[in-house]
């Protein structure tokens, strides 16, 4: 049975002669999901994704532009991090975040062109991921990633610990505002993959004992941008992805 005849079918069972032909727009009771964190300026939103972020374990550094690779050098010393793997995101590249960073520490950046099956094993033997979050939540502390030519998924979530860099101006209230910014950011198509990360994994399951670090990085750092408080708009923020997708 195809769609056609199942959605025929449904309706024959509903009492229709034929499916209606439009559907019509939901009708909400309550609009609470709009209404989160409604009438907050930048500077509340940011704290608020900064307070939750501790909340969930998440350590956070503040940092400005002009000293972000000093901040992520620190950080990574602090992680006693030797090996790191980055992503291959234009805001670092205008950094020139690579050139501080390997001064110190062995460093690799995610490629496309190089063959997957090394990238992979590359990652899995990191020390730390670093990637740029295209949008963050205040609600639930968490990033959102994309999956593209230069920053597959596993740049994050394969070293035992991950440093987010989060720009000031990309933090959201909530869900509700993300996807109505990833719908306006695509209206046709979505890229390969999208993960949002709330914190490190953890679980309760045996005995209710919480167990942090069941999969994916132990130690998260969200590195947060404060004075980058623009939101960067669609064509610049996704434009790797019409370049093509990372498989992870």
């Amino acid at each position: 049975m195809d769609r056609d005849e199942l959605i025929h079918s449904l309706s024959r069972n509903l009492g229709r002669t034929a499916p209606p032909p439009d559907t019509p727009p939901l009708s909400y009771r309550h609009s609470v999901h709009q209404q989160r964190m409604q009438g907050w300026d930048a500077q509340q939103i940011m704290r608020a994704f900064i307070e939750y972020s501790r909340t969930i374990g998440v350590r956070v550094v503040e940092t400005i532009k002009s000293e972000l690779n000093a901040s992520m050098a620190a950080a990574v010393r602090s992680l006693d991090a030797h090996s790191i793997l980055m992503s291959d995101d234009f805001l670092l590249k205008e950094m020139e975040t690579a050139k501080v960073l390997s001064s110190s520490h062995q460093l690799t950046v995610w490629s496309a062109e190089t063959p997957h099956d090394e990238m992979i094993r590359l990652a899995s033997q990191a020390d730390v991921g670093i990637s740029v979050a295209r949008l963050a939540l205040a609600e639930s502390a968490t990033v959102l990633l994309g999956s593209e030519a230069g920053a597959g998924r596993s740049v994050t979530l394969l070293p035992e610990s991950a440093i987010y860099i989060v720009p000031a101006g990309v933090i959201l209230p909530s869900l509700t505002q993300a996807m109505a910014w990833l719908k306006q950011c695509y209206p046709h198509r979505l890229p390969a993959a999208i993960t949002m990360v709330s914190g490190p994994s953890a679980t309760s399951d045996i005995e209710l004992v919480r167990v942090v670090g069941v999969h994916g990085p132990i130690q998260i750092v969200h590195m947060v941008v404060t004075d980058m408080v623009e939101m960067v708009g669609c064509e610049r923020e996704f434009s790797a992805f019409e370049k093509g997708s990372s498989r992870s």
